[in-house]
């Protein structure tokens, strides 16, 4: 039976080592932190987690750990170029996560539709887990529209649940929710749309940058299902301070500042981040943690 997925989803940070290798115990700490604040969903190997720049072998043993211990659902990103690898990562995912993420291809930038469909079909044919899509066209540079997702749908998937979506764009978004007659899940990857998720309909929000205050998200979802949409709004706003001063900094990147505010709230997260990203400097990393402070 298919475990019941609910927003928000915590798409979480991979911590490393100086030696630029998963610290598990860092791992473990920062999963307890969030399941502290009452995050019930994560999602392991995404974009957050620096996936692209992880191998077959460590996005399994970070599946595995956060298994281990981390208490609530888990959706595990299988996403890959290389099908035979995606094929080995939904065979491991069957013993520890409750639901696969997966991606389009990405590098060969517009592939045809054909062609993603048929990259698509290959995936849902190994997978036994439910499978939410990933849509992120920034990074992949090829698109999964509701028409393609609707084609997935009448060849009989019904493993096919889902879909996030990265794209920030709710009328796209609610395009995906009318299918399976209102029921195919929806998640945005977006922090400012979160209440305007919740108010439109949709399943939910899933966060990279939220990690670092994951109390805001998780109060924003109560009030909203209090219909207290007043403490909703303000909690977005609340929230929407670290949202703007992350976009500011743009530069560094969402996973260099996200790491270092995590950092000052929780003493021994390492920032270390793998090329090309690069590691802040220590005046940068002040500048954040004052921040942070402030927010807290």
């Amino acid at each position: 039976m298919m475990k019941k997925i609910s927003g928000p989803i915590f798409a979480i940070l991979t911590p490393f080592d100086a030696e630029g290798k998963i610290d598990f115990t860092a791992l473990e700490d920062y999963l307890s932190f969030l399941q502290e604040k009452g995050v019930e969903t994560i999602l392991t190997n995404g974009t957050t987690a620096e996936f692209p720049s992880l191998t077959l072998e460590e996005r399994i043993a970070l599946v595995e750990y956060c298994r281990k211990v981390f208490k609530g659902i888990i959706l595990n990103n299988i996403s890959s170029c290389c099908l035979t690898d995606s094929f080995k990562l939904i065979k491991h995912s069957s013993y520890y996560a409750d639901a696969l993420v997966v991606l389009p291809p990405f590098y060969y930038a517009n592939c045809s539709e054909t062609g993603i469909l048929s990259f698509l079909t290959e995936i849902l044919n190994q997978s036994e887990l439910p499978v939410f899509l990933y849509h992120f066209p920034k990074h992949t540079q090829n698109s999964i529209t509701p028409k393609m997702v609707e084609i997935l749908l009448n060849k009989g998937y019904k493993h096919l649940v889902g879909i996030k979506d990265s794209q920030a764009n709710i009328e796209t978004s609610l395009k995906f929710k009318a299918l399976k007659a209102g029921h195919f899940q929806v998640f945005v990857g977006s922090d400012r749309l979160a209440l305007e998720t919740l108010k439109s309909g949709l399943d939910g929000s899933v966060t990279g940058g939220g990690n670092a205050f994951p109390e805001f998200l998780m109060s924003i979802y109560r009030y909203f299902d209090a219909n207290n949409l007043e403490m909703a709004q303000a909690t977005q706003n609340a929230f929407d301070n670290w949202n703007r001063f992350r976009k500011q900094n743009h530069l560094l990147g969402e996973i260099v500042i996200t790491k270092i505010a995590l950092q000052t709230r929780l003493k021994h997260f390492p920032t270390f981040v793998r090329l090309p990203m690069q590691t802040a400097t220590s005046e940068v990393s002040e500048n954040i943690g004052s921040f942070v402070k402030q927010m807290e």
